[in-house]
């Protein structure tokens, strides 16, 4: 009846109802229908059929009233109603059935199993509504038992009887029970397909889900919008983006993406499985549809992905278009602003949203103040946030701010905080152990110790080990790789029974014909590319498959990037492209790796352009992944231009640069690089202070590197094993060995490399005694610990200990490189000891050993001073580089071997090829003049120091000036040179003279000269023993014995000779 309303009906007195007035009672009903949610209208309703007297005349008022009742929100109105008018409603199998959904919607299975026994003893139970109705109210109050006893009673079954089972039984998570009845159901329809596909997703049986997502559509079934919200979690879950961008494009194609729901629940499902882009592009396309669950999706999603400012500026765009917020919302603008740092602007919202929106923040709004608060540092305003919360503080709380106190190491606090969690439960393993690791990093060793014992004596609660049967892990595999997913930080080691596990799982999946579905294959194709790794085989499994995803694509991809053989990684992707794999944003981080590794400077740039053109420059995995490439490839333009033009940078992203240029010996740059992060606001970590500290070492600044590791200190940066091992070397270079000891006796974790650099830092203060017991306790000792312990004792000029520890390295087995044999020869130059020089050379040239520059010098050094001047030649000449120090070895050893013509015509080739001279060749030359007596060639060279080489003459110079007069008669000469040095003359150099007065008998000068070296050394008893033997030398017998005589009343001693014995051979030095 057209003008009906329920203010018409109230507002007047209608007559009692009669047979005639029916077309009213069909309004009536509609009426009621219309306002079943409002329970005031419907309560005048109802008085009004009363005092009419209508249900006396019908049944049908009050079979509308009672559907009116128990499909609104007051169905207990609807039970009350039925209990209060069964005389009415004794033989009406619609009423049962409306009473039936009133129990179901209450939950009430008591009053469910009473209408249970009215529907038998009215012998309703062979009704088909009635009876779905029935076990409808068993299965929504959970007794599947008498669900499915009530089930099979049913004589005749509809769909909607199969689809409540299906349903019900699915949402219990019997999902086994429910594709039982889903396969035994003879005809299925759309909502079956849903509600065990939602049953699916609900028990995390994603790949199930999906599985039965492809039959549904290969059997012709349209699924509808709710089968698309049960199915996106699936999608989501599983993280796959092909498989989102397919489903999204089934909405598109059907229209269900009009449904505002669909369209919400794409923007969770983008930004789950990682494409926040097509997330957002979504949101953009809904304009005017959105609703506040569409804003709350989308300011999540950008929280979720790190996006901290971008889902700050979304919510203040959600509330310029007049969307409430609700606690949803504001918890994610909340963790956003945590994660983000965003302190202040996380207080605004809160204050906005208890003030301005009267909502009453709940204990998970103030953990993300607690946790924003204490990741800014500022601890104590959290502690007194959480003192003043208006409710019952939860343990979640209190492990935030322990965490907290962990990170910036207030103990005291944390202390606190354990005391809070052990009253509210359980004591915890765990939070002892966060406890232990604080007092670890200040130094509280014993502390930390017994913060340890507090958890055995007080019986705290530990996460057990896990000891499981091969059988048990191949029950357990996947969902063991579901969490690795999700926490790809966890380093979880597969041992032989896991890999037997996976086998056993590989072959039950072919048995049962499973071997097509990608997801259970994609975590064993994961298993043997990345854990095991057999990237053979896994290839093999891979290429079994048809249509493989982007995530199959990528986990390839991966095992083949860590792989030794990068460049089948390069050819994988190609080969990827060619048969039309569309890369994600996951692919490039691997492919570029592979490149950096390889080296493969241009592939990296074609994997670039690709980056650029398919849009995931914004993605910084991608952009960092990027920068290391570049990096590793020595372009270090083209790495600083990528990082320049990134909008977000992460420590990471700094760390990349700095590796590189630091690799690369760009050391300036890298500190260049570390002042403008500090400006910029980021804090280093631990990679970055390895890398700063080191450069600070190499360049000798140590004030900077005192800055770095006051930087260190200030903001509590771990110091792991590589940065210990950093700061170990800084500190033995710059001879701080206390400070190096220190390091090294709070380092819990030591390598190889910490034990080396100890080695090198004792040997380098000249504790040897200490560096040779920590050589000692090394079990496994590598190149590095023989060429630190042996160079070691080179340096310190105990060259038979370096000699006998290098006969020990080659019974190890142990082959040395340069630098080893480098420091060898140098003790074998030093004892003399030509044979085993020469068996050096040998063992070089016989184990190929790759000869450079410092050791080719060695060799030649080493021939030299063994005496061995044609040897040491030839190795000269057949050298393929050489430097200024080459030239000076081979010059000073033929001058000294009495090859003076050779080392004077070397001079001259090493002018004549461009290499400059320094003071040292200068030495040899001079030396090489004085041995031949070539008085005019010696001084002009003597001369052609300062005025052509621009080179300052020193005290051994003008001794060899000397040296070369005296040895040409040329005494008066000789003295006049020395009375007219620019500096004072040593004794050296006036001993060089009374030697040549000796030589040539001339006792006047020689009487002069020991004058001066009375003056200068007046206890040295080899000047009176020279003066003596020119004495002897001019036939003065009488003078030579009194100055013996002298010697021996003033008791001057001469120092005694001394000689080397080589047991190992018959010759003596």
């Amino acid at each position: 009846m057209a003008g009906f309303s329920a203010s018409h009906f109230l507002g007047q007195r209608s007559p009692p109802f009669r047979p005639s007035t029916s077309p009213h009672l069909h309004s009536l009903v509609a009426l009621l229908l219309k306002h079943q949610d409002r329970r005031r209208l419907l309560l005048q309703i109802h008085a009004q059929l009363v005092a009419h007297q209508v249900f006396d005349q019908s049944p049908a008022p009050w079979r509308a009233l009672l559907k009116a009742y128990s499909h609104g929100p007051f169905p207990q109105e609807a039970v009350h109603l039925f209990r209060h008018t069964r005389r009415h409603l004794a033989d009406d199998t619609f009423a049962f059935a409306f009473a039936l959904k009133a129990c179901a919607g209450l939950g009430w299975p008591r009053a469910g199993a009473q209408l249970h026994g009215l529907v038998v003893r009215k012998g309703f139970e062979f009704h088909a509504y009635v009876h779905t109705a029935l076990v409808n109210v068993y299965v929504v109050c959970g007794r599947l038992v008498e669900a499915r006893r009530a089930f099979h009673e049913m004589p005749v079954k509809n769909a909607v009887s199969w689809n409540v089972m299906i349903t019900g039984f699915a949402g219990w998570g019997e999902v086994e029970y429910a594709r039982l009845l889903f396969e035994r159901m003879p005809c299925r329809n759309v909502v079956s397909w849903t509600g065990l596909i939602d049953g699916y997703t609900r028990a995390c049986l994603y790949a199930e889900a999906l599985a039965l997502f492809r039959s549904m559509m290969a059997e012709e079934i349209n699924p509808s919008e709710i089968t698309v919200l049960a199915l996106v979690p699936a999608v989501s879950n599983i993280g796959g983006i092909l498989m989102g961008e397919m489903v999204h494009g089934y909405c598109e194609k059907k229209g269900h993406s009009l449904d505002v729901r669909v369209r919400n629940s794409l923007i969770d499902m983008y930004a789950k499985i990682g494409s926040i882009q097509s997330s957002l592009k979504v949101f953009n396309e809904m304009f005017e549809k959105r609703n506040l669950v569409s804003w709350t999706s989308i300011i999540s999603g950008f929280a979720m992905h790190g996006l901290s400012i971008e889902a700050v500026e979304l919510f203040a765009e959600m509330r310029r278009a007049g969307i409430r917020p609700n606690r949803i919302t504001f918890l994610s603008v909340l963790n956003a602003c945590s994660h983000g740092g965003l302190v202040e602007q996380g207080l605004v919202f809160f204050k906005s949203m208890v003030y301005e929106y009267k909502i009453n923040p709940e204990v998970k709004h103030f953990g993300c103040i607690i946790d924003m608060l204490g990741r800014a540092g500022r601890l104590c305003e959290a502690e007194k946030i959480i003192g003043g919360l208006p409710m019952e503080v939860n343990v979640v709380v209190w492990r935030i701010l322990l965490g907290c106190c962990s990170k910036y190491g207030e103990v005291e606090m944390g202390e606190r905080a354990i005391k809070k969690i052990l009253d509210l439960e359980r004591e915890s393993g765990g939070d002892f152990a966060v406890l232990s690791n604080m007092f670890n990093e200040l130094g509280r060793f014993s502390d930390a110790e017994q913060a340890r014992k507090l958890v055995d004596e007080r019986k705290a609660v530990k996460v057990p080990g896990l000891a499981l049967e091969a059988g048990e892990l191949i029950c357990l595999f996947l969902h063991l790789f579901n969490f690795l997913t999700v926490h790809e930080a966890i380093q979880f080691s597969f041992n032989n029974v896991m890999m037997e596990a996976v086998k056993k799982l590989h072959a039950h999946l072919i048995v049962s014909g499973l071997h097509n579905c990608q997801y259970a294959m994609s975590k064993v194709i994961r298993s043997y590319a990345l854990q095991q790794p057999d990237l053979v085989f896994a290839r093999k499994v891979f290429e079994q498959i048809e249509s493989p995803t982007a995530f199959l694509w990528n986990s390839i991809l991966r095992g083949l990037a860590q792989s030794d053989a990068p460049k089948d990684a390069i050819a994988f992707y190609k080969k990827a492209l060619e048969v039309g794999m569309e890369p994600d944003n996951l692919t490039f981080p691997f492919i570029l790796k592979a490149c950096a590794k390889d080296c493969a400077l241009k592939e990296g740039e074609q994997m670039h352009n690709h980056v650029t053109k398919l849009g995931f420059l914004l993605d910084i995995f991608v952009s960092n992944s990027l920068i290391h490439l570049y990096a590793a490839c020595g372009d270090l333009f083209c790495a600083r231009s990528v990082f320049d033009a990134m909008l977000i940078r992460d420590v990471v992203s700094w760390n990349s640069l700095i590796c590189g240029y630091s690799h690369h010996n760009r050391l300036k740059d890298v500190l260049t690089l570390f002042k403008l992060m500090q400006d910029e606001g980021v804090k280093a970590d631990k990679v970055t202070m390895v890398k700063v500290v080191s450069a600070c070492t190499r360049l000798g600044d140590w004030s900077m590197a005192d800055c770095m590791v006051r930087y260190i200190e200030d903001y509590h940066i771990e110091v792991d094993v590589y940065l210990g091992n950093t700061l170990i070397d800084y500190y033995g270079r710059s001879g701080r060995l206390q400070s190096a000891e220190k390091v090294f006796f709070h380092m819990n974790d030591r390598n190889n490399v910490t034990l080396n650099a100890m080695i090198t830092s004792y040997a380098k203060a000249g504790d040897l005694v200490s560096a040779r017991r920590i050589f000692d306790q090394i079990s496994s000792k590598d190149l590095i610990s023989w060429s630190s312990i042996i160079c070691g004792y080179s340096q310190a000029s105990h060259f038979s200990e370096a000699l006998e520890i290098f006969r020990q390295m080659q019974r190890a087995k142990v082959k040395p490189d340069a630098i080893v044999i480098a420091s060898v020869l140098s003790a074998c130059a030093h004892l003399g000891a030509l044979d085993l020089g020469k068996w050096i050379h040998e063992y070089v040239r016989r184990n190929m050993i790759k000869t450079d520059i410092i050791l080719e010098n060695s060799l030649v050094d080493m021939y030299c001073k063994c005496g061995s001047a044609q040897e040491a030649l030839q190795v000269f000449k057949e050298m393929k580089e050489k430097d200024t120090l080459s030239w000076n070895s081979i010059i000073i050893g033929l001058a000294n071997n009495g090859f003076e013509e050779d080392a004077l015509n070397t001079f001259r080739d090493m002018l004549t090829k461009g290499f400059r001279p320094n003071e040292v060749t200068f030495l040899g030359v001079l030396i090489a003049c004085a041995n031949r007596k070539l008085v005019q060639e010696g001084l002009g060279h003597f001369e052609s120091m300062r005025s052509v080489h621009n080179l300052e003459p020193q005290m051994k110079h003008y001794g060899c000036v000397v040296d070369l007069l005296g040895r040409a008669g040329q005494l008066q000469k000789a003295l006049r040179f020395i009375t007219e040095m620019p500096i004072a003359p040593d004794p050296v150099v006036w001993r060089i003279l009374l030697g040549a007065c000796k030589t040539h008998g001339d006792v006047a000068i020689a009487e002069v000269v020991t004058k001066k070296l009375n003056d200068l050394e007046p206890g040295n008893s080899g000047n009176y023993t020279l003066l003596s033997n020119t004495y002897a030398s001019a036939d003065r017998w009488n003078d030579a014995m009194n100055i013996r005589r002298w010697m021996a009343d003033t008791d001057v001693r001469k120092s005694p000779g001394c000689s080397v014995v080589d047991p190992s051979s018959s010759r003596n030095t």
